[in-house]
């Protein structure tokens, strides 16, 4: 599965315009005067300004080369604050189920924002790391209300016929669906995102991606 493009809502246009374009030197285009596109690779991420009060926060995950995990963490220590991962004594998260490494950071507006280097899609390069080498959206959490949490992750599977991550048995509040090369991240509200203590929640958003059968697919949540 591939993630082509997410649209999420903020009430910090501003500020994430300037993180995503000066801080971390991405291509990001003002598309009008209520929304901005950063070029992650081969996806889009689109932010539009809510028409509420609230504060819209997501969780997403980059994709970056393999062998790069070490690189990208020294890269990022001189732009942002990285999260410290108690389960690890580390900054860095090593998933060995997954065969993948992650760092986490929060932007202005208070998303969850990962870079992930998966081992098994084979991806390397010799080049020194830089935004260039974030090579596309490779998660994407989605949250439903815990009442409903089991018969919307159902009605997903159903509906665009996709099936849970063959390295991650599904939880009871934790489900992911898609391959390596894209992730839906499923739960149920106020379950913490982690590795944070910041409970998700139910906030708008939609999603296109490329199915295994090469069909595009466009989710809203």
């Amino acid at each position: 599965m591939q993630i082509k493009e997410i649209k999420l809502l903020t009430n910090h246009l501003l500020s994430l315009r300037i993180f995503y374009k000066d801080l971390l030197e991405l291509e990001t285009l003002e598309i009008n005067s209520g929304s901005i596109s950063v070029i992650i690779g081969s996806s889009v991420l689109i932010f539009e300004k809510t028409k509420s009060r609230e504060n819209p926060f997501y969780h997403f995950a980059f994709d970056i080369p393999s062998n790069k995990i070490d690189e990208a963490l020294a890269w990022l220590q001189n732009k942002v604050e990285i999260l410290w991962i108690d389960d690890y004594k580390s900054y860095i998260a090593d998933f060995s189920g997954w065969h993948a490494k992650s760092v986490y950071f929060i932007d202005p507006a208070g998303n969850i924002v990962e870079f992930i280097a998966r081992f098994d899609l084979h991806d390397l390069t010799d080049e020194p790391f830089s935004s260039k080498q974030l090579r596309n959206i490779s998660e994407i959490g989605i949250v439903y209300p815990a009442t409903k949490y089991n018969d919307c992750v159902n009605s997903m599977l159903e509906k665009y016929h996709l099936t849970y991550f063959d390295k991650q048995p599904p939880m009871l509040q934790f489900r992911a669906i898609g391959d390596d090369e894209g992730l839906f991240i499923i739960v149920p509200e106020y379950r913490n995102w982690y590795p944070t203590n910041i409970p998700c929640g139910v906030f708008p958003l939609s999603i296109k991606f490329i199915d295994n059968n090469g069909q595009q697919q466009q989710l809203h949540s």
